[in-house]
């Protein structure tokens, strides 16, 4: 029994040993190195992708790099706001700093002086009430900022501040390793602790009711939820969002596919604008072009809607669609109009509905016949000769 409770002993020892190695200041440093290196690989990334991050279309591609930007600049940047904190605090009680350390993602400041309890307490505070605030200037400034591709920078900045300030090294520093909380919440120098401790859960049941209702996620206009239009027995129509632009763009690339098209094939950046435009007819008319989603894969394949489009001079609403060329003749086109043209007179209360179609465009011509539309008149449109179609409400 005496050698089970020696061994047990010694594997506490040993487990208590590793833990301190764990958080020692040369494994630190060693996390910091790696740190470092990913923060110079955002910052050539950043410079490389400028154009299109800053284009305000964000692809999931330019969000993963604003938040890598977030993480891995700004979080830094604060840190050395913190240990500055610590240093002007120091410095304003009449101490002097023997060391300042900022150590990219981490770094301490070492204060000599003859400090009271209370001023020793504030050199402690100091620096965690910098970050505080400045993660909650950056909540802030998602409300003051108009380019999205800033909101969702200080979003994330924020999210990570404030998780790590009021959660993560609280928790860290009462391990009994290190950590300013120990001394900000030492409840004999009074009443500064226990005011804390009253505004620190406040701040903390705020910020997760303000996360629980979405409130932040709901300013911004980045999707964080997509609506479902029309659903058929093969496809799921759904409004777009610009996180679609990776997976629409390879589609409206395709020659063949853009045959038709008054532009031809079309880059990222310009499906990107495309998308904008289509999310820009929702708010100003409440429905659009639609994003096909087809069920059994759960991936886009195309769109397919109703746009309003200058025709001869006038507004009219236009059935429009394209579709990947690898899931042509199979109906689906027919299927998707079919009930888009349904939605238009059940849901959207339209009088009649335009097809417009080049007169080459057999396929097309087809898919319009089938869905009830009738030919009603050559005319030129986009500088093209084109055949409008149309269906009325009472058609059938």
């Amino acid at each position: 029994m005496l050698a089970r409770k020696d061994s047990g002993a010694n594997f506490i020892k040993v487990a208590i040993d590793i833990f301190y190695i764990m958080f020692s200041n040369s494994s630190f440093d060693l996390i910091s190195i790696f740190y470092s290196i990913i923060s110079i690989d955002t910052i050539f990334r950043l410079v490389k992708n400028w154009t299109s991050v800053c284009d305000n279309f964000i692809t999931p591609k330019d969000k993963l790099l604003i938040q890598r930007t977030a993480v891995f600049i700004l979080v830094p940047v604060g840190v050395f706001f913190h240990e500055l904190g610590h240093a002007v605090a120091t410095w304003l009680f009449g101490g002097e700093v023997r060391e300042f350390q900022w150590r990219i993602f981490w770094g301490y400041v070492v204060p000599v002086g003859n400090f009271t309890s209370e001023q020793i307490w504030w050199i402690a505070f100091s620096g965690n009430l910098i970050s505080v605030l400045l993660g909650l200037a950056a909540i802030l400034a998602i409300f003051l900022v108009k380019k999205q591709v800033l909101k969702e920078l200080f979003y994330t900045f924020a999210i990570v501040q404030l998780v790590y300030s009021l959660i993560f090294y609280p928790i860290f520093s009462f391990t009994n390793f290190r950590g300013d909380w120990v001394k900000i919440y030492d409840f004999s120098i009074q009443p500064y602790a226990q005011i804390t401790l009253v505004l620190h859960i406040a701040l903390l049941f705020g910020l997760w009711q303000a996360s629980r209702m979405k409130l932040l996620a709901k300013y911004l206009t980045i999707n964080t939820n997509v609506r479902n239009v029309i659903e058929t027995p093969r496809l799921i129509l759904r409004e777009f969002t610009m996180a679609d632009v990776l997976e629409l763009a390879p589609i409206l690339g395709k020659p063949e596919v853009m045959r038709y098209s008054a532009t031809g094939a079309i880059s990222t950046e310009e499906t990107a604008k495309k998308i904008q435009g289509f999310i820009h007819s929702y708010k100003q008319y409440g429905y659009g072009r639609w994003a096909v989603i087809y069920r059994e894969t759960d991936k886009l394949i195309g769109y397919c809607g109703i746009a309003v489009e200058e025709i001869e001079g006038k507004l009219e609403n236009e059935l429009g669609y394209r579709f990947d060329s690898n899931f042509w003749r199979q109906g689906l086109a027919t299927e998707a109009a079919s009930y888009c043209l349904n939605y238009a007179f059940d849901t959207l209360h339209l009088d009649y509905l335009l097809g417009i179609v080049e007169p080459e465009n057999h396929t097309s011509i087809r898919v319009l016949q089938k869905i009830g539309m009738e030919f009603v008149k050559e005319s030129t449109w986009c500088d093209k000769i084109v055949h409008i179609y149309r269906v009325n409400t009472n058609n059938g």
